[in-house]
């Protein structure tokens, strides 16, 4: 190909290349002045004869799933967390503790069935100093271990209501201050009175939940 107008032969063919060209030849330049005039010769590096160690992937790691709030109830899909309920079992149990410890008199007995926010079914938030209390002088002004021998409570007869269960028509009414996780039990008395000395109203009244493991008293009170 001719070399087009104004162009010298043997000459870049163009201003980008000359630019390139003089770039180049100012950088030997340098280098060599740096080098104490030796010639400098350019290397590209070696290569490594061991290959880089790999890497692994990143992996993604998900947060641990929030748990659910925990119920009594729930239905039956999705996730949820449920409170463990108190069996008959514990309820009888629980009842059968309560007898003995107002047979025996025993102010101890009373209070280690509490939980450590109990209170009067009609105040609890007087909590269970007033409890014991009010015990402390029941015990004071009656022989309770009277009591002991006589069939005080027959298990049989005791009622225990789920939160879900009261209000209804064949149900007491559900105390104001009633948790969900709480079971509403009416222990009727097989014997209030002895030698014309009162000791209880008709029926003993509580609130119970799983505490520890244990059923534990919230709530107490009497009833005609």
């Amino acid at each position: 190909m001719n070399a087009g107008a104004g162009e010298l032969p043997g000459k870049p063919a163009s201003r980008r290349a000359q630019c390139v060209y003089l770039s180049v030849v100012s950088l030997v330049a340098v280098i060599a002045a740096c080098g104490g005039g030796q010639p400098v010769v350019l290397q590209a590096p070696a290569a490594s004869a061991e290959p880089l160690p790999r890497r692994p992937d990143a992996v993604v790691v998900e947060p641990p799933p929030a748990m659910p709030a925990i119920v009594t109830r729930a239905e039956a899909r999705g996730v949820v967390a449920l409170r463990p309920s108190l069996s008959p079992e514990a309820v009888r149990d629980l009842v059968q503790s309560l007898a003995e410890a107002w047979q025996h008199g025993s102010l101890e007995g009373l209070a280690a069935l509490l939980a450590s926010d109990a209170g009067p079914i009609e105040a609890r938030a007087r909590g269970p100093g007033a409890l014991q209390e009010a015990w402390r002088q029941r015990l004071r002004a009656r022989e309770y271990k009277r009591l002991e021998g006589v069939e005080l409570v027959r298990l049989e007869r005791v009622e225990h209501y789920a939160y879900g269960e009261l209000g209804g028509p064949d149900a007491p009414a559900r105390p104001a201050d009633m948790r969900p996780d709480e079971l509403y039990v009416r222990v009727p008395l097989e014997v209030t009175q002895l030698a014309g000395e009162r000791y209880f109203d008709g029926v003993i009244v509580l609130m119970i939940r799983a505490d520890d493991g244990r059923a534990r008293i919230v709530a107490y009170g009497e009833t005609p």
